[in-house]
């Protein structure tokens, strides 16, 4: 895809002088390709986390629920 964009110089050429990459635009679409992939791992951590969090309740209900069966049965020693 073709587009126009202003990009500020001094960050350009600080970016060439780090990257590998010979053209612009194989630069700029490694900058988007790791764009993407930060803000999709922000996203599925903040995903887990969220699951975490609401899954912890249900654990700590379910042990007291059966904390009385885990006891019953077994030999005391």
């Amino acid at each position: 895809m073709r587009t126009t964009v202003i990009l500020k110089d001094e960050l350009v050429e600080q970016a060439r002088k780090l990257s590998r990459e010979k053209r612009l635009s194989s630069l700029l679409n490694t900058c988007l390709e790791d764009w993407i992939r930060q803000h999709t791992r922000k996203e599925i951590e903040a995903r887990l986390a969220r699951e975490y969090r609401e899954g912890r309740s249900e654990s700590a209900r379910v042990s007291r629920d059966f904390g009385a069966v885990d006891r019953e049965g077994w030999p005391t020693w």
